[in-house]
């Protein structure tokens, strides 16, 4: 993977992009989280996380964007996980259980800017010569093979 330190334009403009909205999702929500937290530790954790969920399902409205956030992490889930595979980009499942942890705009953004790392640098490698391979030895068409097995 290229260092940041070494990318250029247009990746290294989408590693800032993708920086800073990892950096400024995780200074907000985290700002957020430990105000809840605050106002809710009385319940210790497991009183929390129970607050939580019934803070976050107790009307239509809130139950509606805790259910698209849900479902938006279940696809960028796949996404990330084909992307990993694809761009050989280790331990994606940090990135994935970051979402519900940390928060989906901070635990998305730090895999992009992974993603566009490798993506840089597999831009920057050169492209192996294709090997040639050797003509076949046996029979050039099926002609000339019919009725040679029994």
């Amino acid at each position: 993977m290229t260092p940041f330190a070494e990318t250029r334009g247009r990746d290294r403009a989408l590693c800032l992009c993708y920086g800073l909205f990892s950096v400024g999702g995780c200074l907000l929500m985290g700002a957020m989280a430990v105000t809840y937290v605050l106002d809710h530790a009385d319940g210790g954790p497991l009183g929390l996380v129970a607050d939580f969920l019934r803070d976050a399902t107790t009307n239509l409205a809130s139950r509606f964007v805790y259910a698209d956030l849900v479902l938006v992490w279940i696809v960028l889930a796949a996404f990330m996980v084909a992307e990993a595979r694809r761009l050989g980009i280790r331990h994606v499942w940090a990135y994935i259980v970051g979402a519900p942890v940390l928060a989906l705009c901070v635990s998305f953004p730090v895999f992009m800017f992974v993603r566009q790392l490798k993506i840089a640098a597999a831009r920057e490698k050169p492209h192996p010569a294709r090997v040639r391979l050797p003509a076949a030895t046996g029979p050039a068409t099926s002609g000339e093979t019919r009725g040679t097995q029994r």
